[in-house]
């Protein structure tokens, strides 16, 4: 069995260069060393790929990144307009980009590495089911590293895990990766629906498997749910493309099967409080930065159709209510409003007392509204239908969330067939008119603080939302929302030749190649 390349971090594997902060006697420490090394198998390091700090609920990513900056840029967080606020945390923003690529594209290569080194074509016809699901969530890693930055080393990316060399790796054109990834997602789709491992093999991937406990059938609602997601992201730049794959998609339902109710959303989920993919108090922690909801989607939307969602996604003011952070409040506004109970929270059940809430990578209700913008443009289907299933799973999804909170807190009952059946009467939702901002505006609700990352690239995708940025007179380098993340310092400094192929690119008005609204 090849040797596991220790990958604690101390190496920016996107670029193959040392980080700054590494000494010598760590990297002697931890690479090639035979006494220190230890084996490895794919199982292991697809198992360890799937431990994702971007997905799984940590402190670093919700109080840094997810609920500050992505929150701001898609207003599913809370804040007034003030100095700074559209400003990017960009040591954040790195810390992301380098678990990409030390984390989830280092793990792929070293299993790609492993594989490769089979020694029997009975281990490598049993292991690529593996292999080809770790692509899956590879692909889904790397779609939403395009999203915030635009073109990204990818095909040369970790070649110290790949081959053991340090190679300096070329940016690859977005579009160019994202038109593969759905070419490769079809091809992985239709290995699944043939694929039947033998009982050896299915064993092995049900016990490393703690997304979807083993589930095939849920690994192909996935991956098709991810190629769906995609194709409707380039649906404005490429209409053609996306339209003719998201029809083969919609017309062979057998072949091509999604997630359609809210226990069949992807979503890494731990057993209980003791579990490795808990971290205590990583919730309350994380979202301490900005514990509240904007007043966008708080008071503009939800409140006024009296949505079912509010009391499992919101707590309640000091007057029995539900308010959002309005961006044209004062500072002084915003502290009295704080300190006199007058804002909502996010709930503490549902989320900030919660040991227990999944990393969620694909809802049900996702992908319902995905399928009813196809339908109401391109003619594909019954597009009221899936709308409204949209709803009605996305109710379903966070209810249950509540529901199975480790907080001994009173939990919400479940909404009645009544009050949802209001709700899709509601004139701010019936469908029939403004139908594609419907769509948008049930997605955006959905994907709530913990997908602000989807929130923002879908508002950028559609902008639809008609959502308020106030200018910030008090930056210089950002008065307004940015269109793309900046790069990190240390590509420029550690991958100098292929950052400079790109810099021209780097700065916040850049949109990706998706954004053509």
């Amino acid at each position: 069995m090849k040797r596991l390349l220790n990958i604690t971090l101390c190496v920016l594997l996107a670029s193959g260069a040392f980080l700054s902060g590494c000494k010598q006697a760590a990297i002697d420490e931890a690479y090639l060393n035979p006494n220190k090394t230890t084996s490895a198998d794919v199982q292991r390091l697809w198992a360890a790929m799937l431990f994702n700090e971007a997905v799984i609920p940590r402190y670093w990513n919700l109080y840094t990144f997810q609920v500050p900056a992505l929150g701001n840029y898609s207003q599913t967080s809370g804040t007034i307009t003030s100095n700074g606020i559209y400003e990017q945390p960009t040591a954040y923003a790195s810390t992301r980009w380098d678990i990409y690529f030390t984390q989830t594209m280092a793990r792929y290569r070293e299993m790609e590495k492993v594989y490769k080194g089979l020694a029997t074509a009975e281990d490598k016809a049993g292991l690529l089911l593996f292999m080809e699901t770790g692509r899956i969530f590879l692909y889904d890693q790397t779609a939403q590293m395009i999203d915030m930055w635009g073109d990204i080393p990818f095909t040369a990316a970790g070649s110290l895990n790949a081959d053991g060399t340090i190679t300096l790796p070329a940016y690859d054109d977005a579009e160019t990766t994202y038109k593969f990834l759905l070419t490769d997602l079809k091809r992985i789709s239709d290995y699944l629906t043939t694929v039947t491992p033998s009982s050896f093999y299915a064993t092995q991937f049900s016990s490393y498997d703690y997304v979807n406990k083993g589930d095939l059938a849920k690994w192909r609602k996935y991956c098709n749910a991810l190629m769906l997601r995609l194709a409707m992201r380039i649906s404005y730049k490429d209409e053609a493309t996306a339209k003719a794959l998201v029809t083969t998609i919609l017309s062979n339902p057998a072949n091509y099967p999604l997630p359609a109710t809210a226990k069949e959303s992807i979503t890494i989920q731990a057993g209980d409080v003791n579990s490795n993919l808990v971290a205590k108090t990583a919730m309350r922690e994380g979202l301490a930065v900005n514990p509240y909801p904007a007043a966008a989607m708080v008071n503009d939307v939800m409140n006024t159709s009296q949505d079912p969602r509010l009391a499992v996604l919101f707590t309640k003011t000091s007057k029995g209510t539900y308010q959002g952070v309005s961006k044209t409040w004062t500072a002084t506004q915003y502290t009295d409003a704080v300190t006199a109970n007058g804002i909502s929270r996010w709930d503490s059940t549902t989320f900030y007392l919660n040991d227990l809430f999944p990393g969620i990578l694909m809802t049900s209700g996702e992908t319902w509204f995905n399928v009813a913008e196809a339908n109401e443009r391109w003619g594909l289907g019954n597009a009221k239908t899936a709308y409204e299933s949209g709803i009605r799973q996305s109710i379903a999804f966070w209810t249950a969330i509540n529901n199975a909170s480790s907080w001994t807190g009173a939990k919400e009952a479940v909404p009645t067939e009544a009050a949802i059946t209001a709700f899709l009467a509601n004139a701010n939702v019936a469908y029939g008119t403004d139908n594609l901002k419907k769509i948008a505006t049930q997605k955006w609700i959905d994907f709530t603080i913990m997908q602000a990352n989807q929130a923002w690239s879908d508002y950028r995708r559609t902008r639809l939302l008609n959502l308020p940025f106030p200018t910030d007179n008090g930056s210089a380098s950002a008065p307004n929302p940015p269109t793309r993340l900046l790069y990190p310092t240390s590509e420029a400094s550690l991958n100098t030749v292929n950052y400079n192929a790109v810099k021209g690119k780097d700065n916040i008005k850049t949109k990706i190649f998706w954004d053509v609204k």
